[in-house]
């Protein structure tokens, strides 16, 4: 037996085995592979979205994409065009996603639900960050949860909680969105960061378009802007919600009919939370986040 063969450097097929990944890439899951961060070669002319979860990311998705490409209808998948970064392909090793990243043309735009540390090529490529009301993100994220089918719910590797309250409490000990703010927030003025919140996208669209826009350096035509502003609204989004609830245009739709865009209304977590969860949702943000974070966000 070899030294390799001994600390268990082979797999069962006496192959190789590949290097583990460092740490600092996260462990292994069904949405998460490491080796897709570790083997990403960031370019400057690349544009990552970086969000929490139910942030506004597959909105973010679709007016990258839009402003990128003046108003396109012809994508099957909002993935297809703007693809996961770090989420494993079923079936796809993940040196041939690397290829297929690496075959992209410039432009390229991926989406990313990494804290600061995992994000490669952070201080390289551009990043589009949007935040929203934690408060909304957990109900959204349970009606998010709620409205997956149970072979999606299966295939992420997620059960379906049994009410609100046990979802709540993983929801709060999980921290996603604490940490993800956190870790992004000490680059708020970095000249390659862009960070929008979801409710002033709300509030005023078309100005929050133009500011992208500027900070991309991407123009468009008045024409084109029109479309953008069409094929971004929500009521569009949603008439074609099949284009946004699949990873890919040859993949079931992850969602029952109606079940992803559902309102993406800010405020609406007054429908579930009661004011026992919401005291214990801010309390964590101030814990974990600074004074002026919390202002920024309207928490404080």
């Amino acid at each position: 037996m070899t030294d390799s063969d001994k600390h268990g450097d082979r797999d069962g097929t006496g192959m190789q085995k590949d290097p583990a990944p460092d740490p600092r890439w996260g462990r292994p899951g069904p949405l998460h592979d490491p080796r897709l961060l570790a083997g990403f070669k960031g370019r400057p002319s690349d544009v990552l979205i970086t969000t929490a979860p139910k942030a506004g990311t597959t909105w973010m998705q679709q007016i990258l994409h839009q402003l990128r490409s003046g108003g396109d209808t012809d994508f099957r998948s909002i993935y297809d065009v703007v693809p996961w970064l770090e989420r494993p392909r079923p079936g796809k090793d993940w040196r041939v996603v690397l290829a297929e990243y690496e075959a992209m043309s410039d432009p390229r735009i991926f989406k990313t639900h990494c804290t600061y540390p995992q994000t490669p090529a952070a201080d390289t490529v551009r990043i589009v960050l949007t935040s929203r009301d934690p408060r909304d993100c957990c109900v959204s994220f349970y009606h998010h949860l709620m409205d997956m089918t149970p072979e999606a719910r299966r295939r992420a590797g997620i059960p379906r909680p049994a009410s609100f309250d046990e979802f709540f409490e993983r929801w709060l000990d999980f921290g996603a969105w604490f940490r993800n703010v956190q870790s992004w927030w000490p680059h708020f003025r970095d000249p390659n960061v862009l960070w929008l919140r979801y409710e002033d996208l709300k509030r005023d669209f078309p100005a929050a378009l133009d500011r992208i826009a500027a900070f991309l350096g991407w123009s468009l035509t008045p024409v084109q802007r029109e479309k953008v502003l069409e094929y971004c609204s929500f009521s569009w989004m949603r008439a074609h919600a099949e284009r946004f609830t699949r990873f890919s245009a040859d993949e079931a739709p992850l969602f029952r009919p109606g079940g992803f865009i559902r309102k993406g209304q800010s405020g609406g977590y007054r429908e579930l939370l009661s004011p026992a969860h919401e005291a214990r949702i801010l309390a964590k943000a101030r814990e974990m986040l600074e004074p002026a974070c919390l202002s920024f966000l309207e928490l404080a």
